[in-house]
């Protein structure tokens, strides 16, 4: 049914209870399907014309590659060794680059950890996986915290 999933995380959560439950469900989607895994890390902001006139390019693509390593230093703990994993760094607008990756990818699943629904400005301001979960043309699977 899947054969490829994107996983797009947000390295700067660290490796918190949503991100860790949507790392787990990706992995068991994508054993489960002998599907590849995609885990897709977003820096915002970077290539704004404002941003970017203030730094050379090659700071972008060094920046890049150290949000590579942090990614893959944050996943590889939780990945077998026998599931065929892509781990990519981005810049752009976090959603926007979520739906262009998976076109990219064409991915058949995009698997979203939500954040923490109590915080007040989540609410106001709106998100990334709900961003996502509108414009997809592809399925999203929005995976939730444990209800404590």
């Amino acid at each position: 049914m899947f054969k490829q999933l994107l996983l797009p995380v947000d390295i700067s959560c660290g490796t918190n209870q949503q991100t860790l439950k949507a790392i787990k469900t990706s992995v068991e989607l994508a054993t489960a399907y002998e599907a590849q895994l995609h885990i897709l890390t977003v820096l915002p902001g970077f290539g704004s014309p404002m941003v970017a006139s203030y730094f050379p390019k090659q700071d972008l693509s060094k920046l890049l590659d150290s949000i590579y390593l942090k990614l893959r230093q944050m996943v590889e703990p939780h990945i077998p060794n026998d599931l065929n994993v892509k781990l990519r760094a981005v810049e752009g607008t976090p959603h926007q680059a979520i739906l262009k990756e998976a076109k990219r990818i064409k991915a058949d699943l995009i698997v979203l950890p939500s954040h923490d629904p109590k915080r007040m400005e989540r609410f106001f301001l709106g998100s990334v996986a709900a961003k996502v979960v509108e414009r997809s043309h592809v399925s999203v699977m929005v995976v939730r915290p444990d209800r404590d």
